[in-house]
């Protein structure tokens, strides 16, 4: 016996997208000044940093671009999930929320989830144990579906991968910046449903 389709997902604006990413980037401030973690600190501004980024946005363009040709069960969920939330909110959406919108959510779930968690529970935890538990939950605020929930946690777990590697929380917050702007900006454009 098959699961009758999840309800449709209720949709969201790019005004209370744009406040919920802001939201988040106040969150992650405020718990680093209650922890005294020195999240300005973490950031190193080379073009080093930059070449990274750009060179770390890759693998996961890739990974997406290649998840839109899998015919998998779970696949097609995913796809009609970016069909009901991504693409009627992103399509008429102007480029320019689309890079705040973007940049916003690099850089507040970056400090919350690299930079608060990850960092802060490494001198606690150990860096790898770290690492596992700022990937399970960055993939747990974005569990929409089970699939994507595992898919999150693996973006989560390779972000935290490249600011373990690099010593440098600029990277993995302008990766995700990169990565959001570039499939919010295009996929809806390019959605394969019709």
């Amino acid at each position: 016996m098959r699961d009758s389709p999840p309800p449709p997902a209720p949709q969201l604006s790019t005004a209370a997208m744009l406040g919920l990413q802001f939201g988040i980037v106040v969150l992650a401030v405020v718990l680093a000044f209650l922890f005294r973690i020195d999240l300005l600190g973490q950031l190193e501004f080379t073009l080093e940093s930059f070449n990274w980024a750009v060179v770390g946005t890759v693998p996961l363009l890739v990974s997406v671009w290649a998840l839109a040709d899998v015919r998998w069960g779970w696949a097609a969920e995913l796809q009609r999930l970016m069909r009901q939330l991504v693409v009627p909110l992103f399509r008429t959406t102007p480029a320019g929320t689309v890079l705040l919108v973007s940049l916003l959510a690099g850089v507040g779930e970056e400090l919350l989830f690299r930079g608060v968690i990850q960092g802060g529970l490494s001198g606690v935890l150990g860096p790898w144990a770290a690492l596992v538990v700022a990937s399970i939950l960055f993939g747990a605020v974005h569990a929409l579906t089970r699939a994507y929930f595992i898919i999150a946690t693996l973006m989560g777990f390779y972000l935290g991968l490249m600011y373990l590697w690099t010593d440098n929380l600029l990277i993995p917050i302008l990766i995700h910046f990169l990565y959001d702007w570039i499939v919010l900006r295009y996929y809806p454009f390019t959605d394969r449903s019709g």
